[in-house]
């Protein structure tokens, strides 16, 4: 992909790659390049889209020390999976798709870009405290 996605799919980043600044690009093209939120599905436009998808995971893996996983579907198949970052710092992971279908949806211009300086001062608050582990306030059900 990165090759292929800043000559293909968006040049307009190819020298801001896996930047703050280049979410507001990814973003922009996007609401161009589709003009509603169920295009996005289409067997034509799928491919393409998911190359925007894994961009904007990869810009949050890059900056905030996170690792790519594979979250199963409630009531998926055995590989009907969805691609997510693990940022060290949350309790949740941060999913590239829901990301990407709320540019669609919203048509904001600011959904991705809104969301970075949160993720920023959290990874900063982090690293100030040495980098601790996460810790999770929920329980496992076999625990109750």
């Amino acid at each position: 992909m990165a090759i292929e996605f800043p000559i293909h799919d968006c040049p307009e980043v190819r020298d801001i790659m896996y930047t703050e600044e280049s979410l507001r690009v990814i973003e922009d093209k996007l609401l161009s390049l589709y003009d509603n939120h169920d295009v996005w599905r289409d067997e034509q436009n799928v491919h393409t889209v998911m190359r925007y998808v894994f961009y904007v995971g990869e810009t949050y893996r890059t900056a905030f020390e996170g690792t790519w996983a594979a979250l199963p579907k409630y009531e998926g198949g055995e590989n009907d999976n969805t691609p997510v970052v693990d940022l060290p710092f949350r309790e949740t992971p941060l999913k590239p798709v829901e990301s990407v279908r709320a540019v669609l949806l919203r048509r904001t211009g600011i959904e991705l870009t809104d969301q970075y300086p949160y993720a920023q001062r959290e990874y900063a608050e982090w690293v100030e405290g040495g980098r601790p582990a996460r810790t999770y306030r929920g329980t496992l059900r076999e625990d109750d």
